[in-house]
């Protein structure tokens, strides 16, 4: 269905003009892209105005936004001439070819737009009336009452009475008695703006590029950072050239900026991000980095030696665990369940996250193969312990416990 634009003011319709006309003789035209309702753009703002903002999409091809959507609480623009925006298409007029973008329908006026709406997965706008057992009301407008069952609110969690009296959006999920009846879910829009978010953020992502974020969390073995709608993680290898515990260099809710190291995906295909704190440091003065070694150069271990290092994934049957100072498969090495140092049957995922720091002693070499041992470490030095502290009491003129039996005298 194609919905017709409103008309444009004389000074609205001045104000594209002069926009788009300095705008497209900077630069050469290129070939123009069909758009659909629903479809998810990005978009350069060439002009703000009072009543609608406009934009540059592709070729000559003009579209514009509400300019109430780019308005913070107080009615000030929250961007600027030149910025970039992402919103869905609203609208496209059959004749004019014009586009209209936006984050929402608005409020819906018809049983074919709230229909338009579902299928294109558009927002509607509608006002938080009441909370029954099931969920809560929404006044969508023109008769059309909208019903959001409390699993589809929002967050788990949420009181949904304190939506109440809200101007909120939400996905149109179910259209009954000829559109009187519209079921919503502002659960699911929340969830598809993140990930929508999220894959704007990695798109944009490139090894050592800078970004900033929030920190969300505070662990042993890093702080994971919100970059936009992504999480990444910042090990604590990465926080400085001290080695100091993460919760004295960071705290959640702190606002940071990091060099981007490595963008991979897990077992799952879902994406890891990790970041540097340190990369954007100044070099200490007479501090020399861990030598570069090249990732085909083979890497020599023996066994019995310790080693540190990260794990990188964890199965139920053990930890990988990448070698601090080596990259690739040959400084990648398995530490077995059993060999962990805990308990038969113990959530390895819960007691070594991925980016945890351990210790470990080498079992085996060998064809690219490396088994490691964490519980072999704790008693390698556990026996040091020992034979470093029976070597004080040796040299204290102490002696073995043999030796000190041999002196007493037995009395007859």
């Amino acid at each position: 269905m194609v919905s017709a634009l409103p008309a444009m003011s004389d000074e609205s319709s001045a104000l594209a003009s002069d926009s788009f006309a300095s705008l497209f003789e900077a630069g050469p035209s290129v070939g123009r892209k069909s758009v659909r309702v629903g479809q998810t753009l990005e978009a350069t703002i060439v002009a703000l105005g009072k009543d609608n903002c406009f934009v540059a999409l592709d070729g000559k091809r003009q579209a514009y936004i509400a300019s109430i959507e780019l308005r913070d609480e107080q009615g000030e623009f929250t961007v600027k001439e030149g910025d970039t925006l992402v919103a869905k298409v609203i609208a496209v007029d059959s004749a004019s070819g014009d586009v209209r973008l936006g984050k929402s329908f608005g409020r819906a006026t018809s049983v074919a737009q709230f229909e338009e709406a579902r299928n294109a997965r558009i927002a509607v706008q509608g006002k938080v009336s009441g909370v029954n057992k099931g969920g809560i009301e929404v006044d969508l407008g023109g008769g059309a009452r909208g019903f959001c069952p409390n699993s589809q609110t929002g967050p788990k969690g949420l009181d949904p009475n304190t939506l109440v009296g809200q101007e909120l959006s939400f996905l149109v999920t179910e259209i009954k008695e000829g559109g009187k009846s519209i079921v919503l879910s502002r659960r699911a829009l929340i969830q598809e703006e993140a990930r929508e978010a999220k894959a704007r953020v990695l798109a944009n992502l490139e090894i050592g590029k800078t970004v900033k974020g929030t920190v969300t969390a505070i662990r042993d073995f890093g702080a994971f950072v919100d970059i936009g709608g992504l999480e990444a993680l910042i090990p604590a290898s990465e926080m400085s050239y001290e080695r100091r515990p993460v919760n004295e260099i960071l705290t959640a809710g702190d606002s940071v900026e990091a060099q981007v190291l490595a963008v991979k995906e897990d077992e799952k295909g879902n994406p890891k991000v990790s970041l540097s704190l340190k990369a954007l440091l100044p070099v200490p003065e007479g501090f020399t980095p861990p030598a570069a070694r090249s990732a085909n150069a083979p890497v020599k271990f023996t066994i019995h030696q310790v080693v540190e290092g990260a794990v990188v994934r964890v199965e139920s049957y053990g930890l990988f665990v990448q070698v601090d100072g080596t990259d690739g498969r040959q400084g990648r090495g398995l530490v077995p369940a059993g060999e962990t140092g805990t308990q038969r049957g113990a959530d390895l995922k819960k007691l070594f996250p991925e980016g945890t720091k351990v210790t470990c002693s080498v079992m085996e070499t060998g064809d690219g193969k490396l088994k490691l041992s964490i519980r072999g470490a704790k008693n390698a030095a556990e026996r040091a312990d020992y034979e470093s502290h029976k070597g004080q009491m040796a040299q204290k003129g102490f002696g073995t416990l043999a030796d000190l039996l041999s002196k007493v005298k037995v009395k007859k």
